[in-house]
């Protein structure tokens, strides 16, 4: 019976083992909506065989995700049984109640020190209202006004001054101070996304944001910062950020309108000043790109006011003797906040409204008198026309299908007749951020779009119509109205002449009483 039992073989997987590596790649995602899903999704990879274990481990350690103390306390004993796996981790990120007197963001600075030497993003990201709603805190325990951060903090932030990315969500500080002394320590960040971030007091401008000389790099506040994020921010703080940064800063992406946390500031020793809507970036020579995300804003003219004067000051920084950028090198973005807020043609209504003030800061104005001193000189033989483009446009993040590209292409086009004449327009009519988010009107086709605006276009031309046959008709028998009109008066003025005559002689010898008098007016007539 022995002799019957099969030996052991060993049994080779049937795909190649980079096969199963790239499974495991395409089912990691590092986005804030999908993160928590795929990172589950590479537990169960761990789960399927012993060769998928390994890889499966190096990726799920990549995003590591804590949410509160516990969890926090439980990853630092797994560094401390296996502390190879802290090198894997290259993204840091705490999402949940975050103001609450045993922060997780505050206590890893003790609890992990020196176990992520290769930690390259951290995030910290405070629950927003619809995760508070589902997951609520404990009885008896209440949410911090702030972050509690305490006086030595920015001390242990120097065992993570080698991150390269920062993200702050709807984060709360006890003071401007304390958020940019926490930025003053990374010296080597280069990307900051901040979103919905305040401070309950304002206070004054930190030592630590202050100018100093370009030639000493170490001293210079953020001075590898590329890529700033910032969004529903506070006017007054968000200005003071830009107004720090050097040359550094590369690409900046802001959110129009601005809606900064409706929570009370104290402007403690500062002189309370209404604050600019518009940024300046006369400070940011090398800025190529600016990035715009548009949501719905009730108030156009504010909106648009200071969309103008953010441009123009952009223009204008852009054309310093530092920063010199050709035409070339300057891109504006332009992408929809949040597209379930839009209809598409609402959209295409919006981009029509900022067209015109998009044009007239990136397009030059002397063009068309340098064109005419030339003619009036006689100077126009084989003379290329100049191009007044001073930055080129882009329209991004459309996340739309195929079948939509020409259309969004046209619609666009209309909206930036210049640029898209000299072809500095870009549409991305598929490009897509977030996929879950879609249009209103995603479902229709745009033969759909066609018929409906077909239909309307008839529905106008009917009401029209429909309109001027009740003016005619109105008309007409206002005319014949006039004609009998016209008919009785003169019928009455022919008829009631000797009438009048009666009356008025019959009413004299009623008055005088004189029955002579009247028999003569029977008489007369």
């Amino acid at each position: 019976m022995t002799d019957a039992l099969p030996s052991p073989v060993k049994v080779d997987p049937r795909l190649p083992i980079e096969v199963c590596e790239r499974v495991i790649e395409a089912v990691y995602d590092s986005r804030y909506t999908l993160v928590s899903t795929s990172l589950a999704t590479l537990s169960g990879c761990a789960l399927v065989c012993r060769a998928w274990r390994p890889r499966a481990q190096r990726v799920l350690f990549e995003f590591v995700l804590l949410r509160d103390k516990d969890t926090l306390y439980c990853f630092a004993e797994l560094l401390d049984a296996s502390p190879e796996l802290g090198t894997y981790v290259r993204t840091l990120a705490f999402r949940g109640y975050l103001h609450v007197p045993y922060s997780p963001a505050v206590l890893f600075l003790t609890a992990l020190r020196g176990r992520l030497a290769n930690l390259a993003d951290l995030y910290i990201q405070e629950f927003d209202d619809e995760e508070k709603a589902a997951k609520p805190l404990p009885e008896g325990e209440k949410e911090l006004p702030f972050l509690p951060i305490y006086r030595h903090f920015p001390s242990l932030l120097t065992s993570i001054s080698h991150i390269r990315r920062l993200d702050f969500v709807d984060v709360r500080f006890p003071s401007f101070g304390d958020f940019a002394r926490f930025l003053s320590t990374l010296s080597n960040l280069k990307k900051l996304y901040c979103y919905r971030i305040s401070w309950a007091v304002l206070g004054l401008e930190p030592v630590c944001m202050a100018k100093r000389s370009s030639a000493d790099s170490r001293k210079v506040f953020l001075p590898n910062l590329e890529i700033l994020a910032c969004d529903d921010m506070d006017e007054q703080g968000r200005q003071r950020l830009l107004s720090a940064l050097g040359p550094s800063l590369q690409r900046l992406v802001i959110k129009f309108p601005n809606d900064p946390p409706a929570v009370p500031i104290k402007h403690l020793r500062v002189k309370q000043e209404a604050p600019s809507l518009a940024l300046n970036l006369r400070s940011l020579p090398c800025l190529g790109v600016l990035g715009c995300q548009f949501a719905p804003f009730p108030q156009p003219d504010q909106t648009l006011e200071s969309l103008r004067d953010m441009l123009v000051s952009w223009m204008a920084s852009s054309d310093d003797a530092v920063g010199n950028l050709p035409p070339s090198q300057r891109t504006l973005c332009l992408a929809p906040w949040n597209r379930e807020s839009f209809k598409r043609e609402d959209y295409v209504a919006l981009l029509r409204t900022i067209g015109p003030v998009v044009e007239a800061a990136l397009c030059r104005k002397d063009t068309a008198e340098g064109e005419l001193q030339d003619q009036t000189s006689g100077d126009t033989d084989n003379r290329p026309e100049p191009d007044p483009c001073r930055a080129g446009l882009v329209v991004e993040n459309l996340g739309d299908r195929l079948e939509w590209e020409d259309w969004w292409r046209t619609a666009v086009a209309e909206c930036f007749p210049t640029l898209s004449r000299w072809n500095r327009l870009y549409v991305y009519a598929t490009q897509i951020w977030n996929p879950q988010y879609s249009w209103k009107d995603h479902d229709l086709t745009p033969q759909d779009y066609a018929n409906r605006l077909q239909a309307m276009a008839e529905a106008r031309h009917r009401r029209r119509h429909s309109t001027q046959d009740a003016v005619k008709k109105f008309l007409a028998s206002r005319g014949a109205l006039l004609r009998v009109r016209q008919k009785r008066k003169r019928y009455y003025q022919t008829s009631t002449k000797p009438q009048e005559l009666f009356i008025s002689l019959g009413t004299h010898a009623e008055h005088d009483q004189d029955p002579h008098l009247l028999r003569l007016d029977v008489q007369c007539l």
